[in-house]
């Protein structure tokens, strides 16, 4: 999505407010039965799809409802397990081997002491 000018923190609110209530009106749901579903007040989601700040834990209890909450996770990226990591386990890489030292050739003849010779 393009925006003309860049997203602050008052944008961002509004934008998730108006389409948690997009998503919920879509759905037919009211406030009051969608609230309570999912564990908060009215005021509270009220707040959210106004714009306004609400806690961290009600915005999670509405996306859980709405079964987006994995999605929020997914945007911070995992760096438990680097990238590297998780291409190794998806594919079975060739182990390097060391080359093999060529053989020297072997004298059959007898070690002799150089004064003996």
């Amino acid at each position: 999505m393009y925006r003309a000018t860049p997203l602050t923190e008052k944008t961002a609110l509004k934008e998730l407010g108006e389409r948690i209530r997009a998503h919920r009106i879509a759905l037919n749901l009211s406030r009051e039965s969608f609230a309570e579903k999912a564990g908060i007040g009215k005021n509270t989601l009220v707040r959210l799809e106004m714009g306004q700040s609400v806690s961290l834990s009600h915005l999670v209890k509405v996306l859980l409802q709405f079964g987006f909450a994995e999605a929020l996770v997914d945007i911070v990226p995992d760096y438990s397990r680097s990238p590297m990591m998780l291409l190794r386990e998806s594919q079975k890489l060739p182990q390097r081997q060391r080359a093999g030292r060529k053989k020297k050739d072997v004298d059959t003849a007898p070690w002799v002491w150089k004064e003996d010779e």
